[in-house]
């Protein structure tokens, strides 16, 4: 099992973000979630920052011992620094721990958020949406992933690490996800015809939200 999933994570290095997506929908129409039962769908996962903190915590550690073993001089300047990574590092594990669980129930249009098995926030489907997002290089070009975003949810990134320059094949995906899944659908801009509301604040009638400027349609 290890060595098949270490060859397929190899192989997707030579693919791109559309590749991968599409893929994975294929091999699973609501992917990265599971059927829990019946218009019922999880999504378990831990927060990258965790990882991030790991590393950061056991890199620091190394190079505070490299430092300190090759410490000649009477002077500690740079001692600050490497408690200020050890720290941070504690800080991005402490705060990331605990797997999260993403619970979307289609048969009462809510949702719940959990860490640890704890209840973290319920509401309605309106508050959560899959969006195309956008980052323009130093050379003005474009790239774009996919992400699941919502109240109290961690941005998750539906397309991984990688980002694409195709917009339109990447916006089919994400339309067809969020389709599968009954979600709100968002452009990376905020005047277009391409956004999929499906669900509206329930304090707000459809109509009063088309006319309500501070509603943010793409948050």
């Amino acid at each position: 099992m290890f060595m098949q999933g270490l060859t397929k994570d190899w192989r997707n290095v030579f693919k791109s973000a559309e590749e991968i997506l599409h893929r994975n929908l294929k091999s699973n129409p609501f992917h990265p979630f599971t059927i829990r039962q019946s218009n019922v769908y999880e999504l378990s996962y831990l927060n990258d920052n965790l990882w991030i903190g790991i590393a950061m915590l056991i890199v620091s550690l190394i190079a505070s011992a490299l430092y300190l073993l090759s410490y000649m001089m009477g002077s500690m300047q740079f001692a600050g620094f490497f408690i200020f990574l050890i720290l941070l590092g504690l800080w991005l594990i402490i705060t990331s721990i605990g797997r999260r669980n993403l619970i979307i129930d289609l048969n009462e249009n809510t949702y719940e958020f959990y860490i640890h098995r704890y209840l973290q926030h319920k509401g309605t489907l309106d508050e959560v949406y899959i969006r195309l997002t956008a980052q323009k290089s130093g050379q003005g070009k474009f790239y774009y992933k996919l992400i699941l975003n919502g109240t109290y949810i961690e941005v998750i990134s539906l397309t991984g690490i990688k980002f694409s320059t195709n917009r339109e094949k990447l916006e089919k995906l994400g339309m067809r996800l969020a389709a599968k899944l009954n979600l709100n659908y968002f452009d990376c801009v905020d005047l277009t015809t391409k956004h999929v509301i499906r669900h509206w604040p329930q304090h707000k009638s459809k109509d009063t939200a088309k006319e309500t400027k501070d509603w943010d349609l793409c948050v």
